[in-house]
């Protein structure tokens, strides 16, 4: 039995959607990060959520550049800073957001068929893998701190 093959345009409309939708996700972590960061009082815990950012600005350009040596122009998306003021509750859908990134840079390896490329977005998913290890001590040392106060 033969597996039917999608046409090399839909499997570049695919393609192109991925990686937008890890751009928009990216840019919703770039948004946020600093904010945050200025809300958090421990300086090694700021200085943990300013990485996350800087990261994420790297991350959103090597996507956004993909996408426009692809021939598109990458779409460009920006959410509004929650309305939650308990920094826990934000820090855990930032939790999600770097798990959902893990998983479309993740696909994303496993679709586009340039070696060097496929070898980025591993690179990239290996640290979201950190992000989250990152987050998960961010959301431990603000709930120690919420303990102690």
């Amino acid at each position: 039995m033969f597996m039917k093959h999608k046409k090399p345009k839909e499997n570049l409309a695919s393609i192109l959607d991925l990686l937008n939708q890890g751009l928009q996700l990216e840019y919703s972590l770039i948004v946020h990060y600093p904010r945050l960061a200025s809300a958090i009082k421990d300086e090694e815990t700021r200085k943990l959520a300013l990485k996350l950012g800087s990261d994420s600005i790297r991350h959103a350009d090597i996507v956004a550049g993909v996408i426009s040596d692809l021939g598109e122009n990458p779409r460009w998306s920006f959410e509004s800073f929650p309305e939650e003021t308990n920094l826990v509750k934000i820090f855990q859908v930032q939790l999600e957001k770097e798990k959902l990134a893990l998983q479309l840079h993740r696909q994303s390896s496993e679709v586009v068929l340039d070696s060097s490329l496929r070898d980025r977005f591993r690179n990239m998913a290996k640290e979201e893998e950190q992000h989250i290890q990152i987050v998960e001590n961010i959301l431990s040392r603000l709930t120690q701190d919420r303990e102690n106060s």
